[in-house]
């Protein structure tokens, strides 16, 4: 932890890198051991995966009666887990903290620039160009043509709002990256996300939508969620209404509104969370209600293009409920935050000074 410090100790500025790293290292969390009340909610879960497997199909056949029995055998295999579970809790807490996570590496398909100061959007055939407007794909034309991969990028201060060709909303953060075609063939609608996104999935039982990560994909019919992708740390989906499925590897979560998972350690953790802070940035603000200012300070940063230095490495756990417009200057988010009285923060050049 001290060799994490060094930089903030001596006033000089953190790099992106050593944001997420020390966040990493104050916020780490541990896998709590298991209950019985926790397993029960797990084996639920796994049924409401069923379900919704079972809805995927859309199938309305009568099934043979051995057929329709499989899920209650699953049910029974479920219980015999959480049995499993409390009898096997030293074996599994020995080996909670070494399982390894598989996840989705594979990389943009489109190759776009390291660096953007402006909205852009890249094709396959490499061509970038900056855009203003706000993008909607049309769907009468992309469905007579081939289609085409695109990627958007979304430059540091900006964000950017679009609709894909099946009437899908994207609200797009800044430094962010989503990867998406101009046209849906075939039995599922896929993306790909470097960032944050909100998505305001158009409903289409046939054809579910699938956001793929780094770390994590979340896999839709027609819902609302936000997904956050900046690196493994800070990966996490967030549902709005409706339900989706997240996955990592071979781990799988069905999550309710109002809920959220992340990954912690080599589990799929779910929580209850409030969506309002959570998806406010699309609506135009930093939202922040009793989070730290160091994760309030890397909000800003990433937002306005700046470093941070904290003169007393104490203040970043000092936790606030800070609100200002995204609209607003440096400045001015500055001046608001010293308005609490509770630190006193100094714009320098590219660098903001936490006193």
């Amino acid at each position: 932890m001290e060799q994490d410090n060094k930089h903030i100790e001596g006033q000089e500025p953190l790099t992106p890198l050593e944001q997420w790293e020390l966040q990493s290292a104050m916020n780490r969390e541990h896998a709590s051991a298991p209950d019985v009340e926790a397993a029960w909610h797990d084996v639920s879960r796994r049924l409401d995966l069923l379900v919704m497997e079972e809805e995927d199909a859309s199938s309305h056949v009568s099934q043979p009666l051995w057929h329709r029995m499989v899920p209650f055998a699953r049910w029974a295999a479920g219980i015999a887990a959480v049995i499993t579970l409390i009898v096997g809790y030293r074996y599994w807490s020995g080996l909670q903290e070494s399982l390894p996570v598989n996840v989705n590496t594979n990389s943009f398909a489109v190759h776009v620039p390291d660096s953007i100061d402006a909205v852009t959007i890249t094709t396959d055939d490499g061509h970038a160009r900056h855009i203003k407007e706000e993008m909607a794909l049309d769907k009468s034309t992309a469905a007579t043509t081939s289609a085409q991969l695109k990627a958007l990028s979304i430059p540091r201060g900006q964000d950017y709002h679009l609709t894909l060709a099946d009437g899908t909303k994207v609200w797009l953060n800044a430094e962010s990256r989503l990867e998406f075609p101009d046209r849906f063939n075939g039995n599922t609608r896929e993306v790909r996300l470097q960032g944050e996104a909100y998505f305001e999935v158009k409903k289409d039982v046939k054809r579910p939508f699938i956001v793929h990560t780094d770390y994590l994909s979340t896999r839709v019919l027609g819902t609302s969620f936000d997904v956050r992708a900046y690196s493994r740390k800070d990966a996490s989906v967030t549902l709005v209404s409706g339900r989706v499925q997240v996955k990592t590897g071979d781990l799988a979560q069905i999550l309710s509104p109002g809920e959220q998972a992340a990954l912690t350690g080599s589990q799929l953790a779910v929580k209850a969370v409030d969506t309002y802070p959570i998806t406010q940035w699309k609506e135009g603000f930093f939202y922040f209600d009793n989070e730290s200012l160091f994760s309030i300070m890397q909000e800003l940063a990433r937002w306005y293009g700046v470093n941070v230095s904290f003169d007393d490495r104490s203040k970043m756990q000092l936790r606030l409920h800070f609100v200002v417009e995204r609209s607003k200057s440096l400045r001015e988010a500055v001046a608001n935050l010293n308005a609490l009285g509770v630190v006193h923060a100094e714009v320098d050049g590219n660098m903001v000074i936490i006193n």
